[in-house]
């Protein structure tokens, strides 16, 4: 049997559960991502998480010994949501509610942060969501206000929680429910993984064909279920939410089980 890494040209990574969970860093990770960068394999790596910049994100993968990676690597949502709403409706009006990496994306892309005395009387084009250390009962108010008012309401991703160093702590997907309960309203957009946008992002920053591309996370709900909706071939890092456990009965199968990044190098890596 093959190993998987024999037969792929293109891997779209996760970076949380699979590279680190919170800040603690997994160094067989490193290794792996590094091996298949030696071996000449194409890389991009794509998460959910909007809280650091795609330049940020940068600095933490030099920092834990990705010193080969570039900005055009790196594919988060507050990005490919900052890239699809100007590439769908121009520069717009943008409450975020989300932390400093998702403020970044969007004004670099030329969209314009609005105030929380905004979404109350002022123009709001956009609330975009994603996950927010900082968010408040205020904020939610305000969001949810927009949202009456007629903004559309985005989420940059629908991760219920996310891998910590101290276990599994609150995601977008919390804030995105407190969101829907408050304004009667669910989003009209979805970026992140599972949904497609982000995916189209990756796989032109990646440059493979789709059949030679593999995806590496460690959620089913995200990044097997979304790599299996574009006929993706995906691998389940069991380093970071999913379990063995959850393997059992699940509807969405990944085409190989990974109990660490290096079993792709592995020949006896489970095949669904």
């Amino acid at each position: 049997m093959a190993a998987p890494v024999e037969r792929y040209d293109g891997y779209l990574i996760d970076l949380d559960g699979v590279l680190w969970a919170g800040s603690k860093t997994f160094p067989e990770a490193v290794q792996s991502v590094n091996r298949l960068r030696s071996m000449g394999k194409a890389v991009v790596f794509l998460t959910n998480n909007s809280t650091r910049s795609r330049s940020q994100y940068v600095e933490r993968l030099r920092a834990i010994g990705v010193d080969w990676v570039e900005e055009g690597q790196v594919v988060n949502s507050g990005y490919a949501t900052s890239k699809y709403l100007v590439e769908r409706f121009g520069r717009l009006h943008v409450f975020p509610v989300g932390d400093s990496g998702l403020h970044m994306e969007l004004v670099l892309q030329g969209h314009a942060l609005v105030s929380q005395a905004d979404c109350w009387t002022g123009r709001v084009d956009a609330v975009v969501v994603g996950m927010d250390p900082g968010v408040t009962y205020w904020k939610i108010g305000a969001a949810a206000a927009a949202i009456r008012r007629g903004a559309m309401f985005v989420a940059t991703n629908p991760d219920k929680t996310f891998p910590t160093e101290r276990g599994l702590m609150p995601g977008a997907g919390t804030i995105l429910a407190a969101l829907e309960a408050s304004s009667d309203r669910s989003p009209e957009i979805n970026i992140g993984k599972p949904h497609r946008p982000i995916f189209e992002v990756a796989l032109e920053a990646l440059g493979v064909e789709p059949e030679r591309v593999l995806v590496i996370g460690d959620r089913l709900d995200t990044d097997v279920v979304g790599a299996n909706a574009l006929g993706l071939d995906s691998a389940l890092v069991l380093t970071g939410v999913a379990t063995e456990e959850d393997l059992k009965g699940a509807r969405e199968r990944p085409t190989y089980v990974l109990r660490t990044l290096e079993d792709l190098f592995d020949a006896g890596s489970k095949e669904k």
